[in-house]
């Protein structure tokens, strides 16, 4: 009876567990759900927006296959919008009755300062917070949140790739194969056990094994009793009771197999839980597209510098920043030992914040501190970078460094970016506008009226180019020639002011100061020399030199109404352009 009641169990536990395998197996519904579309053939982009991609619930995989390159990336669904600004493009959407992909051709509405169409391959686009490419196929999961889209297309000179696939994961719908498993399991272990039991209650029904006596000294035995009917002490030893212990031990490594396999299909069945969803950036750029930015920057910068090419520069330099490197490359190229601007950092290089602007339009500005954690004696690095276009790429307009005391204000949260001033706002102590002539009236006479606003206790700056510093070139040139100095009109155009948190405002501006050296009387020449002399292309002259000479600056302005002074907090200064009178 016991081996009657174990047989069953393990009869019944190996069925629970075929089950249980069969349910996760050959029997289990479709693990993905998804929709293809294909592009239409005159169109050389297609966008997926977000209400196509959150159709169903569960992380999105995009399959794309074409004849060519393939190409996609995700951003901001306003800023793929403004990318595609005047284009046709082919916009999918779902079809809820057929439960399918469809295209519609659009045209992107025009964006106010999106000139010339741009450059027409979306790869690289500073406006992508990710992007992905392949030859003739493109296998991409994602898990694109709320208002963000995706943007397909070859190089933007080819129609876009022909098919394109989603898919999306399905929750298990197999509750039970779990339950059947476990139970299946437990069962066949009760099984085992019971088998084992009847197995040990067989052996002490026998009594203990005895050894028979030898022939030698043998005793009389009396003689046996008979009896008319046998008497059972244990379970029959015939044919039919080996039969049985013979199918239940060739069944007990099958279930044990069975048993391995249920929980190695358990095992597998359970997956790590989907990542939420990243929040969806307020600012116009992300950590992670910043780092991408500026590692561009520095990668176009590493190549200018070493080539001196003004026209490599141009890619990711514009403004004061440009025009410092610009004078720089020619001098270095007839003299080796001028000193460059400061290199940008690039592999491996850090960035200690981020803030970027909180708009919706263009330009659009960003400024970062990156620095170099290898390169211990180098400064950190303030770049104040723009974007013309949604097409065009960030600029450094200011790259000024940071001296190692320098405490920068409190920012707000790159995730909400910050306000950008226009020049001539009065909320501040200054307008942002005024901010450079004031303070070149400050290097010229310290004891001006505007010296009051700013804290020059500890201004490198003024150390270097100051009145005092001033005085000392004046009285090198001697009786024979005399210098002045004034300030070239500042271009409001180029002033960046950045709302922080704590009701100051970080303002990048630049000042160019002109120094003037003329012949005191006829018969006196001036002799330039270093990069003055390269760029004015001459050794000699009795007119006179005219040096210009380029200050970027970066100020904590504190707001209208406040006392607090205005403090410089990094700068980058340089000869930008000489030339004979």
């Amino acid at each position: 009876m016991r081996f009657a009641i174990a047989l069953v169990a393990l009869l019944a536990a190996a069925v629970m567990i075929v089950a249980g395998v069969a349910q996760r197996t050959f029997l289990k519904p479709p693990t993905t759900i998804s929709m293809s579309a294909s592009a239409p053939a005159d169109v050389d982009y297609v966008v997926i927006p977000s209400s196509v991609l959150r159709a169903h619930p569960g992380q999105q995989r995009l399959r794309l296959e074409g004849d060519g390159p393939v190409f996609a990336a995700y951003g901001r669904t306003a800023d793929v919008t403004a990318w595609l600004s005047g284009e046709r493009y082919a916009r999918l959407g779902v079809d809820a009755e057929a439960k399918a992909a469809t295209s519609q051709v659009a045209v992107a509405p025009s964006v106010a300062g999106l000139t010339g169409g741009g450059e027409p391959d979306p790869a690289g686009s500073d406006l992508w917070l990710d992007e992905r490419s392949g030859d003739r196929a493109l296998d991409w999961p994602v898990d694109l949140p709320k208002g963000m889209s995706m943007i397909v297309a070859s190089d933007g000179a080819h129609p876009a790739p022909s098919t394109i696939r989603l898919t999306w994961p399905v929750p298990p719908t197999t509750p039970v194969s779990g339950v059947l498993l476990a139970g299946g399991g437990a069962l066949a272990v009760l099984g085992l056990v019971l088998y084992v039991w009847a197995l040990a209650h067989v052996r002490r029904s026998r009594g203990p094994p005895r050894k028979p006596p030898s022939k030698r000294n043998r005793r009389p035995q009396p003689p046996r009793f008979k009896p008319t009917a046998p008497v059972t002490s244990g379970p029959s030893r015939g044919r039919r009771s080996t039969a049985g212990r013979s199918a239940v031990h060739a069944a007990a490594p099958m279930l044990g197999a069975a048993l391995v396999a249920g929980i190695v299909a358990s095992a597998a069945g359970t997956a790590p839980a989907a990542s939420a969803a990243p929040r969806e950036p307020v600012a116009t750029v992300g950590e992670q597209q910043a780092q991408r930015i500026v590692l561009h920057a520095a990668e176009t910068a590493a190549k200018a510098d070493g080539r001196h090419s003004v026209k490599l520069a141009e890619r990711r330099f514009a403004g004061p920043a440009l025009e410092l490197r610009t004078a720089a490359y020619a001098i270095r190229k007839k003299d080796k030992k001028y000193a460059l601007p400061p290199a940008l950092p690039g592999a491996g290089a850090q960035l200690k914040l981020i803030l970027p602007e909180a708009t919706a339009g263009w330009p659009r500005s960003l400024f970062a501190v990156v620095e170099d954690p290898s390169e211990k004696d180098k400064a950190p690095l303030a770049l104040t970078m723009m974007q013309d276009d949604p097409r065009a790429a960030y600029k450094v307009h200011y790259a000024m460094e940071l001296p190692s005391e320098t405490v920068l204000p409190v920012l707000p949260s790159a995730l909400t970016g910050a306000k950008r001033l226009n020049p001539q706002n009065t909320v501040l102590r200054v307008a942002p506008a005024d901010l450079a002539t004031d303070y070149g009236r400050v290097l010229r006479k310290s004891d001006a009226k505007e010296a009051a606003l700013f804290d020059t206790s500890g201004d490198a700056l003024v150390k270097n180019v100051g009145e005092a510093a001033k005085k000392k070139i004046a009285k090198k040139l001697g009786g024979t020639a005399s210098i002045s100095f004034a300030d070239k009109t500042v271009d409001p155009e180029q002033v960046v002011a950045l709302t922080t948190a704590n009701a100051v405002a970080l303002v990048s501006v630049n000042l160019e100061e002109k120094w003037t050296v003329k012949p005191k009387r006829s018969g006196v020449t001036v002799r330039p020399s270093g990069g003055t002399k390269i760029l004015a292309g001459t050794s000699s002259t009795g007119k006179g030199i005219q040096s210009v000479y380029g200050y970027q600056l970066l100020f904590q302005v504190p707001s209208a109404g406040s006392t607090e002074p205005i403090k410089l907090l990094g700068y980058a200064q340089g000869l930008v352009s000489a030339k004979e009178l």
